[in-house]
């Protein structure tokens, strides 16, 4: 498989993490579907200054007693048609390693999308600054969470035998929030993103959870024309299961397919999310967890995840790949278990997941 010249560029800010995967494996039958969107956010957790305690919240069992911390990140007013992106690095000073069994997000009009990334900065960075979209993910950094709604959640499910999946941070877990911003307005928005880590204690059992982040960059879309991406496929990691998915296209997408099964042509495939509106994809669970088996040695499952992009170019100019709003992707996140770390897929070629 060949890159093109816009998918170099973003394999060069990936090189020290990418190596060649295989393409497609064999089909068999499906053995699992989606169950829905996730809902809106729950309560307002510890301000900002620290962790907070409580015996729980809501309807929500982590299977120990939770720990909250919530981080904000307020940018200037923008002013009407002004996009930006800007980040922040903070200290989540949580006092000992822990789980996240929760994440939930708050947005506020003009929020096109929050990033919150792991980070291995040991000092706080605290002023929004200007920053390239998705710069955690191109340069190497681990994700936690892509907030795209007014309102999201995530919660953490219990595997196959009943034990919580949670993704592990270590103690003072220092963090990245990236906050893409774009005032579509006629009047000047003050635009605010709150994240929310529900945490449960190291000394809690738990099946350990990561990431991975698969897409193309293989996009040209005419002036004043539609263009898809054709049915695309890759392989899982061998042995994992994912339990959440969302997709993320910008102002041009008009829709994101994503399909479980062996291959892109795979006659069995099942559809597990169909992202319709590209500023409010929905966070899609997975009750059982798409299952990908072993196969033999090899590192990736005969079973993948096929998807599809199309857009509707409405301007009068050609439209490429690119991280800017009037640029456009055509990827997808997912949460699986067990973690064989963060992995990046794109256009087939993926990192080794760590």
């Amino acid at each position: 498989m060949q890159f093109s010249r816009v998918a170099l560029l973003v394999a060069s800010s990936l090189l020290p993490f990418l190596s060649l995967a295989a393409a497609c494996g064999s089909s068999t039958t499906p053995s699992a579907g989606s169950t829905g969107s996730a809902g809106g956010a729950g309560g307002a957790g510890a301000g900002g200054t620290g962790p907070a305690t409580s015996s729980g919240t809501g309807d929500f069992d982590a299977g120990a007693t939770i720990t909250t911390i919530a981080r904000n990140m307020s940018p200037d007013t923008v002013q009407p048609g002004k996009e930006n992106t800007q980040c922040i690095t903070v200290n989540l000073n949580n006092p000992e390693g822990a789980y996240v069994r929760r994440v939930r997000a708050d947005l506020s009009t003009g929020s096109h999308h929050m990033v919150v990334y792991t980070s291995s900065k040991t000092v706080e960075d605290p002023v929004p600054k200007d920053c390239q979209p998705f710069s955690g993910i191109l340069n190497g950094e681990h994700p936690i969470f892509i907030a795209q709604q007014p309102q999201a959640k995530l919660e953490f499910p219990t595997d196959e035998n009943g034990t919580p999946v949670g993704f592990e941070i270590p103690p003072h877990q220092m963090v990245k929030i990236e906050m893409h911003y774009i005032d579509t307005t006629q009047f000047p928005l003050s635009v605010m993103g709150k994240i929310s880590f529900d945490t449960v204690p190291l000394s809690t059992k738990v099946t350990k959870s990561d990431l991975a982040f698969w897409g193309t960059t293989t996009i040209n879309i005419p002036a004043n024309g539609t263009a898809d991406t054709g049915v695309l496929f890759q392989n899982a990691l061998a042995g994992t299961r994912t339990f959440a998915l969302t997709t993320h296209q910008h102002q041009l997408g008009t829709e994101m397919r994503v399909w479980y099964g062996g291959s892109a042509t795979d006659p069995n495939r099942v559809q597990v999310a169909d992202g319709k509106s590209w500023s409010d994809p929905p966070v899609e669970l997975f009750t059982p967890a798409l299952d990908f088996p072993k196969n033999g040695n090899s590192s990736l499952s005969a079973k993948g995840l096929a998807f599809e992009c199309t857009w509707n170019n409405t301007t009068p100019n050609p439209v490429t790949f690119g991280e800017g709003f009037n640029d456009e992707m055509c990827f997808l996140w997912q949460y699986y278990y067990p973690s064989q770390g963060f992995q990046v897929c794109v256009n087939g070629f993926c990192n080794k997941a760590q």
